[in-house]
C-alpha cells in the first residue's frame, strides 16, 4: 500500500511538473502574439498524449507546432479578425448609441456572440490537434460540435469563468493557466469528440 502511495505521488508531482512545463512552452511560443494558434493547437496535443494518455515527453508540443502551424495560425488570423469586428461592435453599441435606442442592448448580443467565438476557437484548435482535415472543414465541424454539445459547451464556459476567477484572486496562477485550462476541458473535448469517432478508431486509441 504504501509503495503504491509512493508510486501515486510521484506520478502526481510528475504531471504537475508536465503541467508547468506545456504552460511555459505555450506562453513562450505565444510571444509573437499571430502564433497563438499554433500554440493552441500544440498545448492541446501535448495535454491529450503526454499528460493524460502518458506517451511522450512535454516536448511533443513542438512537434505539433510545427506540424500544424501552417493551418493554426491561418485559422487565429480568422479569429483575430472575429474578436476585433464583434469588439468594435460591442465598443459602438455601448458608447455611440443613446441608452433609448432599441438597439442599445445590441451590445449584449455582440457579447454573447464574442463568448462562444472564444469557445468555437477552444475546440478549433483542439479539433486541430486531434484530427487531420481541410482547413474549412475544420472551421465547419468545430462549430457544429460546439452547438450540438450545447451542454457541454457551457459546462465548459463555467468552468473557465471559475479558472479566471481563481486567477484574479491569486495572480501566480496565471503563469499556469493554459496548462490549467487544457487539461480541465480535456475530459469534456474528448467525451465530445469521441461521440463522432468510428468503433475502429477509439479501440485504436484504447489499445494504445
Amino acid at each position: 500500500m504504501e509503495k503504491l502511495f509512493n508510486n501515486r505521488f510521484i506520478d502526481g508531482i510528475s504531471k504537475i511538473a508536465d503541467v508547468i512545463l506545456i504552460s511555459f512552452y505555450f506562453l513562450a511560443c505565444s510571444l509573437p502574439l499571430v502564433t497563438i494558434g499554433a500554440s493552441s493547437t500544440a498545448l492541446y496535443y501535448a495535454t491529450h498524449k503526454c499528460i493524460y494518455k502518458g506517451r511522450g515527453y512535454t516536448t511533443e508540443f513542438f512537434h505539433s507546432f510545427k506540424d500544424n502551424f501552417k493551418q493554426s495560425t491561418l485559422s487565429w488570423l480568422i479569429f483575430i479578425l472575429l474578436y476585433a469586428i464583434l469588439g468594435g461592435d460591442i465598443y459602438i453599441t455601448r458608447n455611440y448609441l443613446s441608452p433609448d435606442s432599441p438597439f442599445a442592448a445590441a451590445s449584449i448580443f455582440f457579447m454573447v456572440l464574442l463568448v462562444f467565438t472564444v469557445l468555437w476557437a477552444i475546440y478549433h484548435f483542439a479539433y486541430i490537434a486531434r484530427f487531420e482535415n481541410g482547413f474549412k472543414e475544420s472551421f465547419k465541424v468545430s462549430a457544429v460540435f460546439m452547438i450540438a454539445n450545447i451542454g457541454w459547451t457551457l459546462v465548459m464556459l463555467v468552468l473557465l469563468i471559475a479558472i479566471y476567477y481563481l486567477c484574479y484572486r491569486f495572480l501566480f496562477l496565471i503563469l499556469f493557466a493554459p496548462g490549467i485550462i487544457s487539461c480541465t476541458l480535456h475530459p469534456i473535448l474528448e467525451k465530445v469528440f469521441r461521440k463522432y469517432m468510428t468503433e475502429e478508431d477509439i479501440a485504436k486509441e484504447d489499445e494504445l
